[in-house]
């Protein structure tokens, strides 16, 4: 759900900070707005009676043409996708227009009313809206990592699902109110449309903190999921939501503000809103998969893997919650065995360039070097369309690294740095002065250890800074410039 999120996940695991990582209405009517962006007009239609809020009845039709809107819009992306060689699965495309789309100026309402019979009006309300969706959000989309999108999925098909059960409540009422015969009757059909009005607010609440969400705006996504749950104090999937963004702000403030407190306090109320998911729907299984992982980075290991075996009984297709267990297997348990069995299901179920690479990285630890390269190696050529492309090539160079192949090594650390790909590029100069350093080219190293010193602040280059001041100290004192390691030495003691 977190670009910020991912970028931690990919820093930290360098350091060691971490220790895993109704039927569309309207015709398509798009104009080219820019590149890659279409714009789509579609209709929704609802209609409301006596007993219900005309202007709930107004937004259910503005929803209805949204949907339309994005439906069309979706099956523009599926072809787009697959002309660029990068087919996005049918979750995936709803994912992106259920997320990325773009309400182009005023919605356009038109009223009637219609009288069924003698005794029962309808008032039909008509929505138009105009969409943009862009096709560079595809792009986008690779650039974030198999937990991110998987969280995406999950939230959009709930959200839904959710809205279909409405959708459904609510003609069950409608049906209802044509044989209201007493004032009793009338006054319990206001209560239960009032009550279905604030469910469906609350889940228009739900996907719009998605939305933002999805842009890294967490604390305006926290924001809605919390009006949310204060319109229907019932809803799941609001406190899944809520969590598990809290979970994301308290990973930020303690790995890169290093603000301890504040992060614990957002993963306490991480762990309450997960909680209460779990209490309201107890076979909820990315809830228990998601507070798997808040135990686990509180390092509460028994309950983490305790969540991951719930998660994966509930969903055994869920190909994250097996690489969050083999973790725990090789980290806590060391158990190796059942480690690379869940990677390898994992990989099974979803063989993603991410599966890859955390097999890879289990190879790493256990040194078998040329069978992590070849994991490398094929998420590379999965990463194609992958933001982590470059982490791909960084992999592999520190096995490369590793074997003393140093050519191939710093082939691959410089090829991170020319995809200057987010935090990639620290990660590539880090690599390659190491590389140079070990092979005693201080002058190169130093060059290196320089240039990520000198690169704008990210997740990566605040974590590596420390270390990065410690080793040129290292290049200098080899060099003979005292001077200068002392500096470093000194920068380094303030910054560990």
């Amino acid at each position: 759900m977190r670009k910020k999120f991912r970028k931690l996940l990919a820093a930290s695991l360098i350091v060691g900070t971490l220790t895993f990582a109704p039927e569309i209405c309207g015709v398509e009517n798009f104009s080219v707005v820019r590149a890659e962006v279409k714009m789509y007009t579609a209709m929704g239609v609802d209609y409301g009676n006596e007993y219900e809020s005309q202007e709930i009845v107004k937004l259910r039709a503005r929803d209805k043409a949204i949907k339309n809107a994005t439906k069309q819009a979706g099956v523009y992306l599926k072809t787009y996708s697959r002309s660029i060689n990068n087919e996005l699965t049918d979750d995936e495309v709803l994912a992106i227009t259920s997320n990325a789309y773009e309400v182009v100026g005023e919605v356009r309402y038109n009223r009637t009313i219609k009288q069924v019979t003698d005794e029962i009006t309808l008032i039909v309300w008509e929505a138009t809206v105009d969409v943009n969706v862009d096709a560079g959000e595809i792009t986008k989309w690779g650039k974030r990592d198999d937990r991110e999108r998987s969280t995406l999925i999950s939230q959009t098909r709930e959200s839904q699902v959710a809205a279909e059960e409405n959708d459904r409540k609510v003609e069950d009422l409608r049906r209802r109110s044509q044989n209201v015969s007493d004032d009793a009757q009338r006054a319990q059909l206001k209560t239960e449309f009032n009550q279905a009005d604030n469910e469906f607010l609350s889940n228009q609440k739900i996907e719009e903190g998605t939305r933002l969400a999805y842009q890294q705006k967490f604390d305006e996504a926290i924001k809605l999921y919390t009006e949310a749950i204060e319109l229907n104090p019932n809803n799941a999937e609001a406190y899944n939501c809520r969590g598990n963004i809290r979970n994301v702000r308290a990973l930020e403030k303690e790995f890169v503000d290093k603000n301890v407190s504040v992060g614990e306090k957002f993963r306490k109320e991480a762990l309450d809103d997960l909680n209460r998911a779990i209490q309201l729907k107890p076979d909820y299984s990315e809830a228990y998969g998601n507070r798997g992982f808040v135990h686990y980075m509180a390092k509460n290991y028994s309950a983490a893997i305790a969540d991951y075996n719930r998660a994966i009984e509930l969903d055994p297709t869920n190909a994250q919650n097996y690489i969050y267990r083999s973790t725990y297997w090789r980290q806590i348990a060391k158990d190796n065995n059942r480690g690379l069995a869940d990677l390898n299901k994992a990989i099974e179920l979803n063989p993603t360039a991410h599966a890859y690479r955390n097999r890879a990285g289990f190879y790493r630890t256990q040194k078998n070097f040329s069978a992590a390269i070849e994991d490398c190696t094929r998420a590379i050529e999965l990463d194609t369309q992958d933001n982590s492309l470059a982490f791909s090539y960084h992999d592999r160079g520190n096995c490369y690294k590793e074997l003393k192949m140093y050519d191939k090594a710093v082939a691959d650390y410089t090829r991170t740095i020319e995809l200057n790909q987010e935090d990639s590029v620290a990660l590539g100069y880090f690599g390659r002065a190491e590389v140079y350093q070990a092979t005693k080219n201080f002058s190169l190293a130093i060059e290196d250890y320089t240039k990520l010193i000198e690169l704008p602040a990210t997740t990566t280059s605040k974590i590596l800074l420390p270390v990065t001041y410690y080793l040129r100290a290292q290049c200098y004192k080899a060099l003979g410039d005292n001077a200068k390691a002392q500096a470093d030495m000194k920068k380094y003691n303030e910054l560990k």
